[in-house]
């Protein structure tokens, strides 16, 4: 018997050896799953863990069960169970495309607060021998779906949400460290700032190696030097010849500015640590001179979730930040 494992093991469900199941390293929450039939259909499975402080038990978790869509077409849905934690419903649609899909959810509680929720869907152009196919498919797939389970452990699927759930509570301030320059930042980061030498540092709040950095640095350019998009290709270009430098990217805004960002681990033997550090720099051209705005993110590498998410709400403060 083959058995689908989705979610850092959160969520089990037993298959049909001949089934082939596909696994994304880059997302560990889903998967596809392929039958005898070749390429077509496919079947998707999907799994969210959330972290709802408010859950009410007594509802069968028909919050999580239910998206908007299904609450206004069929909100009286039978909600069943699996037993006594685990819940699920079952429903067919016909889609836009002119497919038909159906569609399990599958719901527990893990505690008093964390939820786990799996999608599993599969869609197929109704007709003749695909049907056929779909009923002998969809029959196997109801009595596994029967026999599913979900891990009692905390994973790193849920440590995951419960770090995103802290960052969605954040609350921001705006940071101004000299006049000119301003952009969002977690209202409890302290910041020290130097607006003589235009630095900045501050610490992730709760942690005593996160930090985050500022500095800032100015050009004169000559007559003939011209900040052109195919001048920062040339300096990204030179950021890559160093083959520990990761995802380097380049953007170019509104307002004649560039972003170039990337990361880099840094291993620091003596103390057995790695070091994630992730840069923005901000080149922007003002008539004589080139102003450059150089972001550093850093915080040792031990599978902090929180810290590691962080560094989307970094980057998307960083790219909407005023220069003038």
């Amino acid at each position: 018997m083959n058995t689908l494992s989705l979610g850092a093991e959160s969520f089990e469900m037993p298959l049909n050896e001949k089934w082939a199941v596909t696994y994304f390293k880059e997302d560990i929450s889903r998967a596809e799953i392929r039958f005898e039939t070749g390429e077509y259909p496919v079947l998707g499975v999907k799994i969210v863990s959330l972290d709802d402080p408010k859950l009410d038990i007594n509802d069968k978790l028909k919050p999580h069960l239910f998206d908007p869509i299904l609450l206004e077409t069929n909100p009286n849905l039978e909600i069943k169970n699996i037993n006594n934690n685990i819940f699920w419903l079952e429903y067919e649609a016909n889609l836009e495309s002119g497919e038909k899909a159906k569609v399990w959810r599958i719901a527990t509680l893990l505690g008093s607060r964390t939820v786990r929720v799996v999608t599993i869907a599969l869609s197929w152009m109704s007709g003749g021998e695909a049907d056929i196919e779909v009923k002998k498919i969809l029959n196997e797939l109801s009595g596994n779906i029967l026999k599913c389970t979900f891990s009692k452990d905390n994973t790193d699927l849920d440590k995951e949400a419960l770090a995103l759930a802290k960052i969605a509570r954040l609350k921001f301030k705006l940071a101004t460290p000299w006049d000119g320059l301003s952009f969002r930042l977690p209202n409890s980061w302290p910041l020290e700032i130097n607006k003589k030498d235009k630095t900045m540092a501050c610490k992730v709040t709760g942690y005593d190696d996160a930090m985050f950095f500022l500095n800032f640095d100015e050009i004169l350019l000559t007559n003939n030097m011209t900040i052109s998009m195919e001048y920062m290709q040339k300096i990204a270009a030179n950021l890559g010849s160093d083959i520990n430098v990761k995802n380097i990217s380049l953007h170019a805004t509104e307002n004649n500015m560039y972003l170039i960002s990337c990361h880099k681990n840094d291993e620091i033997k003596e103390e057995n640590l790695v070091m994630k550090n992730y840069f923005w720099h901000f080149f922007a051209p003002r008539k004589e001179k080139l102003f450059r705005l150089n972001f550093t993110y850093a915080f040792p590498e031990n599978k902090d979730f929180f810290l590691d998410n962080l560094v989307g709400v970094l980057d998307a403060n960083i790219k909407t930040l005023t220069f003038l």
